[in-house]
């Protein structure tokens, strides 16, 4: 079965901000309540398309080559995983005779193929979500757990709808190549190649757990992490991840050797404002709060 509504951003992360199963959101300048199903959602977002040798080459070009040898080996993986079937069929296709059926079979797997790769991702991180909810950080000790939790943020960021549009507009104005037909691909180059630097950096980077426990609840948006080096406009040179799990709870990943701007005893009701002021400035079309009042600024 195709898997068409596709989120952009998990459904289970926003569970925090919804109350009696609704969740505020705010769009086109009109706040309502509703279901997590009914928000940051397209129809085949996530859908493969068929490439051509021309965006083989582009993702090779790009970003394959130039990659570190232990990152190539992922990106040729992912990209044989993804376009092998298609390939197949392609390649094959006068000795399948007729091929209404595969095709439909085909369709279906490059509907739902990158679906459910999030999805295993996701699934692989819930443990240590709860552990961040209960306040413990000791899974950024143990390498397995930590590389986890960087493929999964890394993902969770470069994967939104407004980071997709940003880059395929940011790359054909300066380079003059499309990366529209081999994003929903590239995006997990991107995100392992992220990863692995934060990895590697993990020692000469802080992460702390941010506890509000003001009147301001933090609220999120359809870009949940950000970076607060970031202005939106230019690439930034350092990187400092702000990634909201709760209206009480945030997590805060500093630049190298960097102090954390914000700490729990120190928090105060501007910094959460300033904080949400970020939330707001980096989403693509919606916000999120448990609270009508959280989202009239």
């Amino acid at each position: 079965m195709k898997k068409r509504r596709q989120h952009h951003v998990w459904q289970h992360y926003l569970k925090p901000w919804v109350y009696d199963g609704k969740i505020y959101c705010l769009r086109d300048g009109v706040i309502f309540a509703t279901n997590t199903v009914n928000v940051a959602v397209e129809r085949d977002f996530y859908k493969l398309q068929q490439l051509t040798a021309a965006d083989v080459r582009l993702l090779q070009d790009l970003i394959i080559e130039p990659a570190h040898p232990l990152a190539k080996r992922h990106h040729e993986h992912l990209l044989m995983q993804f376009t092998l079937p298609a390939r197949f069929v392609e390649q094959n296709r006068a000795l399948l005779g007729n091929t209404e059926q595969i095709d439909d079979l085909l369709d279906e797997y490059q509907t739902n193929a990158l679906e459910d790769y999030h999805f295993n991702i996701e699934n692989s991180f819930l443990p240590i979500l709860d552990e961040i909810l209960r306040g413990d950080l000791s899974f950024y000790s143990d390498d397995d757990r930590c590389i986890r939790f960087f493929h999964f943020i890394c993902t969770q960021h470069m994967r939104t709808k407004g980071v997709k549009e940003r880059s395929v507009e940011r790359v054909m104005d300066r380079n003059g190549q499309d990366l529209s037909r081999v994003w929903n691909i590239a995006v997990h180059m991107f995100a392992f190649n992220i990863g692995m630097t934060l990895f590697a950096e993990r020692k000469m980077r802080t992460l702390v757990l941010l506890q509000n426990r003001l009147d301001v609840p933090f609220i999120t948006g359809d870009q949940p992490i950000v970076n607060l080096h970031g202005d939106g406009l230019r690439p930034p040179d350092e990187l400092c991840f702000y990634y909201p799990i709760s209206p009480t709870l945030a997590l805060m990943l500093t630049e190298v050797d960097e102090e954390p701007a914000f700490s729990t005893d120190g928090l105060t009701s501007a910094h959460v404002e300033a904080l949400n002021d970020r939330m707001r400035n980096a989403s693509h079309s919606q916000l999120f709060g448990l609270t009508k009042e959280s989202l009239n600024a």
